[in-house]
């Protein structure tokens, strides 16, 4: 058997590479929290959120997780505790947020901030004026009618 020869060299066999599951972001959380030493009811404890919200995070069990502002708070806080940058997990975070996502940046306001409103002028204005002074009108005919106005106050024209 020649070292030269490779039909007469034996083959090496490795054994394939074990199968590992890729680490996302919110994976990361959960080894973080273990080489800390910190156990998910120290978390839990922590953050006041129930372990089972904190694993359902860990684990990206989005429908477990609270919606929009919830999901946010809950990530910042853990990420403060575990002493991540949040900025990094809020990619993965973001199809999630839904609307907690919008502010007063993406409002979608017609008008722009320092903007002064126009005043609109009321039609409606004229036509309680109009109905006020018939009312009034109508009662001064009544009361001069029944003879409740006296002749001191009453114009000439009409004492006769």
């Amino acid at each position: 058997m020649s070292l030269e020869d490779p039909k007469s060299v034996p083959l090496r066999m490795e054994s394939p590479p074990e199968p590992s599951e890729p680490v996302t972001a919110l994976a990361a959380l959960k080894k973080i929290r273990v080489a800390r030493g910190l156990s998910l009811e120290d978390v839990s404890a922590r953050l006041k959120y129930r372990p089972r919200v904190i694993d359902a995070l860990e684990s990206e069990r989005w429908q477990e997780l609270p919606k929009g502002v919830g999901l946010k708070t809950l990530t910042k806080n853990y990420a403060r505790l575990l002493g991540v940058d949040y900025d990094a997990l809020e990619p993965v975070l973001r199809e999630h947020l839904g609307a907690a996502q919008t502010g007063i940046g993406n409002h979608t306001s017609t008008r722009a901030i320092g903007e002064t409103m126009e005043e609109q002028p009321s039609s409606g204005s004229l036509g309680w004026v109009v109905l006020v002074v018939v009312a009034i009108l109508v009662l001064l005919g009544i009361a001069l009618w029944q003879g409740l106005v006296p002749d001191s106050l009453m114009p000439a024209w009409l004492r006769g």
